[in-house]
């Protein structure tokens, strides 16, 4: 609905779903998370420059780092799309945000990438894992920190800490998902959330819409076209 009724940006052939994931230094964003299957090279490097653009404008005082979701970290490593990005965002350098390669899964939380991206099938099965493994984990906290008297005498003195965890694992802080690629800012919010999580949607409409999303967008398209 949203890309009838907004239509594409020029040169954008498909949008991204990309959303704000929490690491050990602050945000990533991370797309595409399924709205896109099958991508191409262009595809990919188009999420690039528009997950960078969305870093900037939510993050205006960070270069963005930008890096490839692959089985490896070598260059060689990846099927041909993934090989084939990886030279064009090589060759096709910017002012605005720098290339890291590629990033494997198990370093997606390390906070030293800041912008991850991938096709819509690998970017929803991370993002699925990573959001069933956050509720592993909180879920198996919980249930040890119950199990008996002495143990639950104990969360006295550590509440605030387990507040501040638990807190940083709440998926609704990260509700809202950003379709990429329209002629205007368009947010998703799961369709199961609470007040507070619609809330946190609402404040990352304001944001980007303050961030000036699209102008970082087509600025960043410009550069690309330049090269």
């Amino acid at each position: 609905v949203s890309k009838l009724n907004l239509k594409m940006i020029e040169n954008i052939d498909k949008p991204a779903l990309s959303a704000l994931w929490p690491n050990k230094k602050g945000m990533s964003v991370v797309l595409d998370l399924g709205a896109n299957i099958e991508c191409s090279a262009k595809n990919l490097l188009d999420f690039s420059i528009m997950g960078a653009s969305l870093y900037t404008s939510l993050y205006p005082n960070v270069k963005p780092n930008v890096a490839l979701l692959n089985i490896g970290s070598e260059e060689l490593k990846g099927n041909e799309t993934i090989k084939e990005t990886y030279q064009l965002l090589n060759d096709k350098k910017s002012d605005n945000y720098n290339f890291a390669g590629y990033i494997e899964g198990n370093h997606l939380m390390d906070g030293l990438v800041n912008v991850i991206v991938s096709d819509g099938f690998t970017g929803n099965v991370a993002l699925k894992t990573a959001e069933g493994t956050a509720k592993f984990i909180t879920d198996s906290l919980k249930q040890s920190l119950t199990e008996n008297l002495l143990v639950k005498l104990s969360l006295i003195f550590s509440y605030l800490s387990l507040k501040k965890f638990k807190d940083k694992l709440d998926p609704r802080k990260y509700n809202g998902a950003i379709f990429l690629g329209l002629n205007g800012p368009v947010v998703k919010s799961h369709g199961s959330t609470d007040s507070l999580g619609f809330y946190h949607s609402i404040d990352l409409c304001y944001k980007i819409i303050k961030g000036n999303l699209m102008h970082e967008i087509k600025v960043n398209l410009s550069h690309l076209d330049e090269k």
